[in-house]
């Protein structure tokens, strides 16, 4: 009995020896420790590489950059208001002013119309000039004028005809070239009530809006794009 139990205690012994040198490991199946697996990182990340893929040189990718965004310029523009009568125009000036946007600015056009139309020949510059002229209207068979005696810039001119459309005072002065006047031309005579357009320039959309907003405060007006200049 004592001889078997040293027999067993020896063998006991080679085999913890054996272990322990990793002689057994061959003969024994593996057994990962279960507290490591657990402990695990991502595990569902991790890949097995080849032996070339292993070996091959890291490549390190840079993060993306955002895109780089461009912000559109901001359209200013000019838009005419009118008309205004002169007391209107100043109204809306003054409370265009208060409204303070930035660089915008004004600028006053006459709107009124002609109307009717004069076809004449301007200033002879005395009474003799005018009746110097008026004898060479009379050689070339033209009878149908008067000198303007009105003091002005058309004083000592010579009118050949008033009329109320622009097409009329045409004709006219077709005619006249036909008998061989040339320096007659056409012009206003007599004008409608004075009439303001305002110009505004250098306006973002907002500045339109405001600006067509106090417009409507002042007077009933149109709104247009400033005329190319």
């Amino acid at each position: 009995m004592l001889k078997s139990l040293l027999w067993f205690l020896l063998l006991a012994n080679a085999g913890l020896f054996a272990l322990q040198r990793g002689y057994l490991d061959p003969f024994l199946p593996d057994q990962p420790d279960p507290r490591r697996l657990q402990q695990q990182l991502a595990p569902e990340r991790m890949r097995l590489l080849s032996l070339e893929a292993a070996s091959a040189p890291l490549v390190i990718v840079e993060p993306a950059t955002a895109p780089v965004v461009s912000v559109a310029p901001v359209t200013l523009a000019c838009v005419e208001l009118g008309d205004f009568s002169e007391a209107e125009a100043g109204r809306f000036e003054t409370g265009f002013v208060s409204l303070a946007l930035g660089g915008s600015s004004t600028r006053r056009r006459l709107a009124g119309e002609a109307t009717s139309h004069v076809v004449f020949i301007p200033s002879q510059g005395d009474k003799e000039g005018a009746e110097r002229k008026s004898a060479e209207l009379r050689r070339l068979g033209v009878a149908d004028f008067y000198v303007l005696q009105a003091p002005g810039k058309r004083q000592f001119g010579i009118s050949l005809g008033v009329f109320r459309t622009r097409a009329a005072a045409d004709v006219r002065l077709s005619e006249l070239e036909t008998r061989g006047v040339r320096s007659a031309r056409v012009g206003p005579f007599g004008s409608a009530e004075h009439r303001i357009a305002i110009q505004l320039r250098a306006l973002d959309q907002a500045g339109v809006t405001a600006a067509v907003q106090l417009a409507a405060t002042v007077a009933k007006v149109g709104q247009r794009e400033c005329a190319a200049r």
